[in-house]
């Protein structure tokens, strides 16, 4: 029997994980990516206990747990009173092998999963080859593809399309999106300040309520994550100069100071379900903005050699 190829449109989180998966399986992988580069934007960065099970296999969870910070609980705030529910998640021991999330940066990820498949002849990755269209029939997938001006054919027994929301693969087979987004947008800053020196028994991972609104604080190695929302009246734009970063932040600590923000981005949700996600020989598979506090907590269990959705 011979080995079965795919394609895979996208090298985001989603994408690269299902090609080690299935590259470490022997199956023959090419990945397209429209970017000249893993993507280094600030974006999620917590770790659940289903997805490090999966990911120890292939020597992913340990090269993450040596870099990144283990939260072994997680907690619901009240501000500033500081009354709080905590998570403990040693609940969790004998159910998974890592009962706690884990603060790890997802960019820093698409390079350990880089490397990882770079040890496995099975998968080729090109970067900027965007994919422009597709055509199928009953046993093969023709992936269409624009690279440096060229253009450029890859046939398939199948093709997974993990390129977001926008998702090329998604038009090309003519899939709508339902759903809409949420109001709120997230201003997302990173910054040096110890938060887990001023609020006395504060989780590294917390969601916090005050009488204005919410926020939330996520510890990395080094740093805290803010999210962060625009007062009343204010724009986006206003909250995320250096004055609108810092009234913010003195929201949750008043007599801090100068708050050093190292990084910001502002970032708004999306709910959206696709009308299908498998046509023929072509799947859909993304993970929604936010992958930390959304797609991986999603319940995964195991059946044999396989890892499926609950």
């Amino acid at each position: 029997m011979k080995r079965p190829s795919i394609v895979i449109a996208g090298a985001g989180p989603i994408g690269l994980t299902a090609a080690l998966l299935l590259g470490s399986k022997d199956i023959r992988v090419t990945v397209l990516e429209a970017d000249d580069k893993i993507s280094d934007a600030l974006r999620a960065s917590t770790w659940h206990p289903p997805t490090l099970d999966m990911l120890a296999p292939y020597g992913i969870t340990d090269r993450m747990l040596a870099a990144g910070l283990p939260c072994p609980n997680w907690q619901i705030r009240m501000h500033p009173s500081g009354d709080r529910a905590v998570f403990d998640l040693s609940v969790l021991e004998g159910e998974t092998d890592h009962p706690y999330r884990l603060q790890y940066e997802q960019s820093k990820y698409g390079h350990l999963v880089l490397d990882a498949l770079g040890t496995l002849s099975s998968v080729t990755i090109h970067f900027s080859t965007a994919v422009t269209g597709l055509r199928q029939s009953a046993d093969t997938v023709t992936v269409q593809a624009s690279s440096q001006d060229e253009e450029r054919e890859f046939a398939a027994d199948y093709v997974i399309g993990a390129d977001g929301a926008r998702s090329a693969v998604r038009k090309a087979i003519g899939v709508e999106l339902s759903g809409d987004i949420y109001p709120e947008t997230t201003i997302l800053a990173t910054t040096l300040f110890p938060f887990h020196e001023r609020l006395e028994g504060l989780s590294n991972v917390s969601y916090c309520w005050k009488p204005t609104g919410t926020f939330s604080l996520l510890r990395l190695p080094g740093v805290w994550r803010a999210s962060l929302y625009a007062r009343e009246g204010q724009s986006i734009e206003q909250a995320l100069t250096d004055e609108g970063l810092q009234d913010l932040l003195h929201d949750i600590i008043p007599e801090a100071g100068l708050i050093e923000v190292l990084e910001s981005r502002p970032y708004r949700i999306h709910k959206r379900l696709a009308s299908t996600y498998r046509q023929g020989r072509v799947f859909l598979a993304w993970g929604v903005p936010g992958w930390r506090c959304r797609a991986s907590q999603q319940s995964v269990r195991r059946y044999g050699d396989e890892w499926r959705p609950a």
